[in-house]
């Protein structure tokens, strides 16, 4: 057969493999990492009251390779692909499905490794252990070094992982499996810079070239280690924060205060309940502490538990008492809720369409998580 009818061929097989098992496992995939992007799915690891709950997920992303660069990546390894452009050699593939998780901080890396690790739904492949593209005095400040470290002379920083299904409507032999790259914001921002580029350092690249991406390599894990100081100062404040009622509510007291009328938060939902609550004209703490009575939290979860047949959220209960402002009369505290509970149903339901017709964006792109290149 001519190698362009065996390459024909094998499209029209990939095409059967796509349908059949890759977009079943990328919807099971999908699933997954929506329950892992809501902050409500981390409180378990949790440690102290004051503490926001954990949120280590900035955002997900995930794709199914391209026919052309599958055929590209089995011509030129012949020793892993013997069988070559066949649906065997699909099956030995390790991305043909591949995941992103972005963090914000280094500090989340060590949580997704952990949740990985000790995962219900998947499992890690035992022939293609994770590699972690990080340095060694890094990896052991993390507490990563079971990790297998190496490097890349761009600078690129990751940790690799491959894995498969424990369960699945797919049948066991036929499960694919599944690159999950792990980055942090700055690593992600660096690799989408540099595929933008094209520059592979090591093929015919300039020395000023690969000199460039080393200094740049350093400069952005600096960064990403500032960043992270940050973030763990911050988490330090509020573990120690002390207030008073006249003080204003801020990022570092607003955990505790919280916690003092029995509601938590995570950690990027600090931001936007600030916003809420001023909105509302719940500035200082005092201000919180008033409104968010027993009583009223009680009310609040009452009522969502009676609509909707479930709890609210905390993220939930913190929006809806801040409506609640200066409402002193029950029924109209309820009718209050119930409003807050049509609003949040009409949004969810307005990013479903978004979503069907891939159209919803996070932080100004276009959310891949849910669409295929």
């Amino acid at each position: 057969m001519k190698n362009s009818d065996a390459i024909r061929s094998f499209l029209n097989e990939y095409r059967r493999y796509v349908r059949e098992v890759l977009e079943p496992a990328y919807e099971e995939l999908k699933s997954l990492f929506r329950l892992w992007e809501n902050p409500g799915y981390w409180s378990k690891y949790a440690s102290k009251n004051r503490l926001p709950a954990p949120s280590p997920i900035h955002h997900t992303r995930i794709r199914i390779k391209r026919p052309e660069s599958v055929v590209d990546k089995i011509i030129r390894n012949p020793a892993r692909y013997p069988a070559q452009l066949s649906r065997e050699s699909l099956k030995k593939m390790d991305d043909a499905l591949g995941g992103r998780i972005v963090v914000p901080f280094l500090s989340d890396l060590p949580l997704i490794d952990r949740e990985l690790q000790h995962s219900e739904q998947l499992e890690i492949s035992r022939e293609s252990l994770p590699v972690a593209y990080l340095n060694k005095d890094l990896l052991l400040r993390l507490g990563l070094t079971h990790l297998a470290e190496q490097s890349k002379e761009s600078g690129y920083t990751a940790i690799h992982y491959v894995v498969r299904a424990r369960e699945s409507a797919i049948a066991e032999a036929e499960r694919p499996r599944i690159e999950i790259q792990v980055r942090t914001l700055v690593g992600d921002l660096w690799a989408e810079i540099e595929h933008i580029l094209g520059y592979k350092p090591g093929k015919h690249t300039s020395f000023a070239v690969r000199k460039q991406f080393q200094i740049l390599a350093s400069q952005l894990t600096t960064i990403d280690e500032h960043f992270n100081f940050l973030y763990t100062e911050l988490s330090r404040f509020q573990e120690i924060v002390a207030y008073e009622e006249f003080h204003p509510l801020n990022p570092e007291n607003l955990p505790a205060v919280l916690n003092e009328i029995g509601v938590s938060c995570a950690q990027k939902e600090i931001d936007i309940l600030l916003k809420i609550l001023a909105s509302r004209g719940i500035f200082l703490v005092g201000d919180l502490l008033s409104e968010g009575t027993p009583g009223r939290i009680e009310t609040i979860r009452n009522v969502f538990l009676g609509h909707k047949g479930q709890l609210p959220t905390n993220f939930e209960t913190i929006a809806t008492l801040a409506t609640l402002k200066d409402i002193r009369d029950e029924n109209a505290m309820v009718e209050s809720i119930k409003a807050r509970i049509g609003l949040g149903d009409a949004w969810e339901n307005l990013k479903k369409g978004l979503l069907a017709s891939g159209l919803e964006k996070t932080g100004g792109a276009i959310d891949e998580n849910h669409i295929k290149t």
